[in-house]
């Protein structure tokens, strides 16, 4: 289910912000610009991909949204230390894949 209007449903956003949250709570170390990021790619992120979030896990797009909130800016920091030191993303990819 897509959502028609170009500013998403009052559910997105309490499942947004619920999330992030959470995730800021969660994580001790975030100075007010480490917050500021995290906002700004989280919610950037669940805006984008909710959808195909929602398609892949089956999931209502509340349920979606808060999913993507939750792993966008871990992914997209691992994202970026790959791009950075491509020897320490394989490493950590390898310590991953182990039985």
């Amino acid at each position: 289910m897509t959502d028609p209007s170009p500013f998403k449903t009052l559910d997105f956003w309490i499942a947004v912000i619920v999330a992030l949250i959470i995730k800021i709570k969660t994580t001790a170390t975030l100075g007010p610009k480490g917050v500021a990021f995290t906002v700004l790619t989280s919610v950037g992120a669940a805006w984008v991909f909710t959808g195909y979030a929602a398609d892949v896990f089956g999931a209502p797009e509340p349920v979606a949204a808060a999913i993507v909130t939750l792993t966008a800016e871990g992914v997209m920091r691992w994202l970026l230390m790959a791009v950075n030191d491509p020897r320490a993303a394989i490493d950590l990819w390898k310590y991953w894949r182990k039985p």
